[in-house]
């Protein structure tokens, strides 16, 4: 078989969640399927070694689509040639994109419907491309696999889409790497300075919750003996949280960081605290849980199907009680060890029950 893969946004080796979803279930699926042939579709020229194994090629398909215009021309005028040219039997599209033009029959990944939940944190044209062309990707493609029960459920209530044709196939990660060697860039250990901290990790935006955290950080700390970690790449509209974070030197922005220095922080931290106002899976809540790190997240959207027990839940629209779980984790071991516990059970299921490549080839086979 012959697999045409997304990989658009494949730019580097540093990868949040969607690039990490693509980037890993391709690798994961190639190697355990040498048997087929992936052919991967780049929208620019990219000399990043990905590791992937010999079964696997790139092409360059122009022109870089990163706005509406962009996505139309690549996904509408170029990929049903592309796909057409290089025999590809199934298309796999990672990132809520597929092409309307093929009739090559694609697999996508929806990861949410966070426009619709909260159109007020997207551009203009580009909510109007989505609520114009999402619903038509959904009726469209062959399958749809959603990486949480909340997301599939939401898909089929708003778009009446079959509930046979969504499968639901949670995130993975990988076992954590051993960081015992690993040292924390001394810029960042520095402004740790050995007080123990909060961590968060992802792109920084406004549907993070990153002001709420913020200010639910500065109420726990009142004695200021504990720093909040950012770890993290500014996206958009950060301007209020660029400065909350000058305002505050027990706020520490690191940017983005190395998988190693990732795990390094996730392992030494109080506590992840993950608290957008919504979210179709999360992806560092299990990276937490397998590092056996105890987790603060919020009790809406997909994070309390993700979680279940093995976190505190909070609202994110209160600070009061974020801080309040702030100051339960750092002062009542008990409770951290119980989390803990928790956090192992719960990422072993959720691993073991929906591991994305095999339902992803099922689907294309």
């Amino acid at each position: 078989m012959r697999i045409g893969i997304n990989t658009r946004i494949l730019v580097n080796k540093n990868h949040e969640g969607v690039h990490r979803y693509i980037y890993e279930t391709t690798r994961q699926m190639a190697v355990s399927h040498p048997e087929d042939e992936f052919i991967l579709f780049f929208d620019r020229k990219v000399s990043v070694d990905f590791g992937f194994p010999a079964n696997v090629k790139s092409v360059i398909v122009p022109w870089h689509a990163r706005h509406p215009i962009l996505w139309y021309w690549w996904f509408e005028i170029m990929m049903p040639i592309y796909l057409w040219w290089y025999k590809i039997d199934v298309f796999y599209s990672g990132d809520g994109y597929m092409s309307l033009r093929t009739s090559v029959p694609t697999v996508m990944v929806m990861h949410d419907l966070a426009y619709l939940h909260y159109p007020e944190y997207v551009d203009k044209r580009s909510l109007s491309y989505y609520k114009y062309y999402v619903p038509k990707y959904l009726r469209k493609a062959s399958q749809v696999i959603t990486v949480s029960t909340f997301v599939k459920n939401d898909i089929i209530d708003r778009f009446s889409i079959p509930e046979d044709k969504v499968l639901v196939a949670y995130n993975a990660v990988s076992e954590p790497m051993d960081t015992s060697h690993i040292l924390i860039p001394k810029p960042i250990a520095d402004d740790i300075d050995g007080l123990p901290y909060f961590l968060y990790v992802g792109a920084i935006h406004p549907r993070k919750n990153i002001i709420n955290l913020i200010e639910a950080f500065h109420i726990f700390n009142q004695d200021n003996k504990y720093k909040l970690v950012l770890a993290g790449r500014l996206a958009w509209d950060t301007d209020e949280i660029k400065q909350s974070i000058l305002d505050s030197p027990a706020i520490i922005h690191t940017g983005m960081v190395s998988e190693a220095v990732k795990y390094k922080l996730i392992s030494g931290a109080v506590a992840m605290t993950y608290i957008s106002v919504f979210e179709g899976f999360g992806i560092p809540l299990l990276e937490a849980m397998k590092t056996g790190t105890p987790v603060i997240t919020s009790n809406v959207s997909s994070m309390p199907e993700v979680a279940g027990d093995a976190a505190l839940l909070v609202s994110p629209t209160d600070k009061n009680d974020i801080a309040n779980a702030m100051k339960a984790i750092s002062s009542d071991n008990a409770l951290r060890q119980d989390l803990i516990k928790k956090d192992t059970n719960v990422t072993d299921i959720l691993v073991g029950i929906k591991v994305q490549k095999s339902y992803i080839k099922r689907s294309l086979s």
